[in-house]
C-alpha cells in the first residue's frame, strides 16, 4: 500500500514548536547521540533522499518514516546553513557523550597542576570546536 507524500513538506517541523514539549522533542531528535554512529553511506544516503524530497522526486515506495529518519540524520550530521557534512566531533548528537568522557577524566585526573591544566585545555579546545562547527556560517568569521 503506497502513502501519498505529494502534500508531504519535509523541511516543516514535525512537532509544534510553539509549545514547549514541541521544542524538546526536536531538540532531542537531532541531538540524539545514536546518530554518530551512523555510517557515512547511510549519511550520504539521508542527504540524498532529503534533497530529492525538497525537489519532489521521491522513489516510489517511499515511507513516511525513511523520510523522518533521513531528516533527522541529515539535520544531525549536515550544517544549516552550508548543507557541509559536520566533523563527527564537533556536531551536536556528540557534544554530550563526548563531555562526558572529557569530564569524567577531568575528575580521576586532578592531583596534579599538569594533569588539570592539561584537562582544562582538552575540555576548551573541545567546546571550541563544537561552537566553530555549529557557527553561523552565512556571516564571515571575524579574525578579530
Amino acid at each position: 500500500m503506497e502513502v501519498d507524500l505529494s502534500g508531504f513538506n519535509i523541511d516543516a517541523p514535525r512537532w509544534d514548536q510553539c509549545t514547549f514539549l514541541g521544542r524538546v522533542k526536536h531538540f532531542f531528535n537531532i541531538t540524539d547521540p545514536r546518530t554518530v554512529f551512523v555510517s557515512e553511506q547511510e549519511l550520504d544516503w539521508a542527504k540524498s533522499v532529503v534533497e530529492k524530497s525538497r525537489m519532489g522526486l521521491m522513489p516510489p515506495g517511499t515511507q513516511v518514516e525513511q523520510l523522518l529518519y533521513a531528516k533527522k540524520l541529515y539535520d544531525s550530521a549536515f550544517h544549516p546553513d552550508t548543507g557541509e557534512k559536520m566533523n563527527v566531533i564537533g556536531r551536536m548528537s556528540f557534544q554530550v557523550p563526548g563531555g562526558m568522557i572529557i569530564t569524567g577524566f577531568m575528575l580521576q585526573f586532578y592531583r596534579t597542576m599538569p594533569a588539570v591544566v592539561f584537562w582544562q585545555w582538552v575540555n576548551q579546545s573541545f567546546n571550541a570546536l563544537v561552537n566553530y562547527t555549529n557557527r553561523n556560517a552565512v556571516s564571515p568569521t571575524s579574525v578579530r
